[in-house]
């Protein structure tokens, strides 16, 4: 298998996040929802012989003194959306199941929102979407380097365990709003993105914020089972195997500093999030990354661990560049379509974009971790007649279906409004241009010269520079004048351990690794090359997917649809 090259954390608020959106400001939390190996004695002649060099390639040797075995069923690693998830659905069908989680808490990204292209939200409000051309979509974002039959089962499987967790969630008095997309021509993004948020469980405890309150959910469901154990501040150090290669359980360490032993009999699943604070396997299979201005996730757990386990065994990594999912919201949190201009003063690219190529576009065309949105009074209205033909995050808002996009833009303008108060770093106002200008890191005379030539192809009515649609053109004349700075952002890495349909973590001959499962941000095949948006919050959508599935799988109860 070509993608199969390179033998081969946890989740929560971003930092400096705030809803914009128009009815969803009363939900008050946003939060940021987480190689071909060769076996473990190879790896470690190939270092000595000086072949090999990354962690994830020098198997370390066994841990020898166990304090404590336990045994179970199911060893789940990893208490996020994917890990909880599969936890539940295995003990809701019969499965012993055992969670271990690095930190004391579970860890959530996101709005709570989770991306589906079919359910029964989205039947009440009569919305419904091709998956063939949907599908086709995400499968080109991604540069045809995805497994399209991973992908597929993800359209196949959507409907059915959306509605399970609507069920689940309303079964807590939770609520379900289904927030807009984008008009794009070129970057669609549907009207997909299930919000829930308002349930029993989070009313009772104050630490369960819209970004965790899925996690919780499924911990507190599974506990019901009286199937299940869960233990905090318990990280994974090693997998374990039998004399065939088999995993067969994992050693964590205790807060004591002891080893435990896990034994699994039906088998161990690595859902230990992405690798976004580990800067090793940042500069080998996502280099973009270190391009971005901040990592927007304030956890910094995501360190490849389970990357690292899963290799250590033999098990292989999809081949790079891993896909990166980022947002331009390092700073400021609205920028719309208008003129952007870089340190430099130079106007870089095609401003009416999705967020992803807002970000590579200010790194990589811009040529650095920032530039300037910028507009004037008439912004509001602007952006409003915008909206008509785009939109997405950050340009049009978390906003319910049946809203307007009057009511984003007012959103907008009073974000922009109290960002001049609050956070002036980051969004600027003044009565001429010249004073504007002198408040931002540009070089200003430049700077000067691109706003007199974005003028002057707004009323010529063509973008012969960079061929933005010309409904998107909208020229900075009427003072006060604005700037907001546009910041990309990493949430996650989205590509990682190969595995198969069955979510099986597979060698590099595209064997599976009997006993070995990898879900979530550390398995990969679903993305490549770039994360497709156009189904939003198709991530948690995985997780929802990849949780559920493997965990009925593990009980013996699934059936493939």
């Amino acid at each position: 298998m070509e993608e199969l090259k390179r033998g081969i954390s946890r989740r929560n608020l971003l930092k400096g996040a705030t809803l914009s959106a128009a009815g969803v400001a009363a939900l008050g939390m946003f939060g940021c929802s987480p190689a071909g190996g060769s076996s473990s004695s190879s790896s470690k002649s190939d270092a000595a012989a000086g072949e090999k060099k990354h962690t994830w390639e020098v198997a370390p040797e066994p841990i020898k003194d166990i304090a404590e075995t336990v045994d179970t069923e199911v060893l789940v690693i990893g208490a996020g959306y994917s890990g909880t998830c599969c936890a539940l659905n295995a003990a809701q069908n019969g499965a012993k199941v055992t969670l271990v989680e690095k930190d004391g808490v579970p860890n959530g990204h996101g709005v709570g929102g989770t991306g589906a292209i079919a359910s029964k939200a989205l039947d009440a409000l009569d919305i419904h979407f091709d998956k063939s051309i949907e599908m086709e979509r995400w499968v080109s974002t991604c540069g045809n380097r995805c497994r399209e039959s991973l992908v597929a089962k993800w359209f196949r499987e959507s409907e059915r365990c959306m509605n399970w967790l609507l069920d689940l969630a309303e079964s807590d008095g939770a609520k379900c709003m289904v927030t807009v997309g984008s008009n794009s021509t070129v970057h669609p993004e549907i009207d997909c993105y299930h919000m829930i948020f308002g349930g029993n469980l989070a009313k009772e405890n104050e630490a369960i914020s819209i970004a965790t309150y899925i996690e919780y959910l499924f911990i507190a469901k599974a506990e019901e089972t009286g199937n299940f154990e869960l233990v905090y501040n318990m990280p994974a150090q090693q997998l374990v195997t039998n004399d065939k290669g088999e995993v067969t359980g994992a050693i964590c360490k205790n807060e004591d500093g002891k080893y435990v032993q896990y034994n699994a009999s039906k088998g161990v699943v690595l859902a230990t999030g992405d690798v976004s604070y580990n800067d090793e396997y940042i500069d080998e299979f996502a280099p973009i990354a270190n391009k971005v201005m901040t990592r927007l996730c304030s956890d910094q757990g995501n360190t490849g661990d389970g990357h690292n386990m899963a290799a250590w065994v033999g098990g292989a990594f999809q081949d790079g560049p891993w896909p990166t999912m980022m947002h331009p919201q390092a700073a400021a949190m609205y920028h719309g379509p208008f003129l952007f201009v870089n340190p430099k003063g130079k106007r870089f690219m095609n401003e009416a974009t999705w967020v992803q190529g807002k970000c590579v576009g200010t790194m990589v065309n811009g040529g650095d971790d920032h530039c300037w949105s910028i507009f004037d009074s008439n912004f509001e209205a602007d952006n409003t007649a915008s909206l008509e033909f785009g939109g997405g995050m950050f340009w049009d808002s978390f906003r319910a279906v049946g809203t307007t996009a009057a009511d984003a833009s007012a959103s907008h303008a009073k974000t922009v409004k109290e960002g001049v108060e609050k956070t002036p770093e980051n969004y600027k106002v003044a009565d001429t241009i010249d004073e504007l200008l002198a408040q931002l890191d540009v070089d200003v005379d430049e700077a000067k010269k691109t706003i007199e030539r974005y003028n002057e192809i707004c009323k010529k009515g063509e973008d012969t520079d960079f061929y933005k649609e010309s409904h998107f053109l909208f020229p900075i004349e009427q003072g006060p004048f604005y700037a907001t700075k546009v910041a990309p952002g990493l949430l996650a890495v989205v590509g990682g351990i190969a595995i198969s349909d069955n979510f099986e973590v597979v060698n590099a001959e595209g064997e599976p690794i009997k006993g070995l499962y990898a879900i979530g941000n550390c398995s990969g095949n679903m993305y490549a090359y770039d994360y497709p948006i156009n189904v939003q919050g198709n991530s948690h959508g995985r997780c929802l997917i990849e949780g559920k599935c493997l965990g009925e799988q593990l009980a013996g109860v699934y059936k493939e649809q």
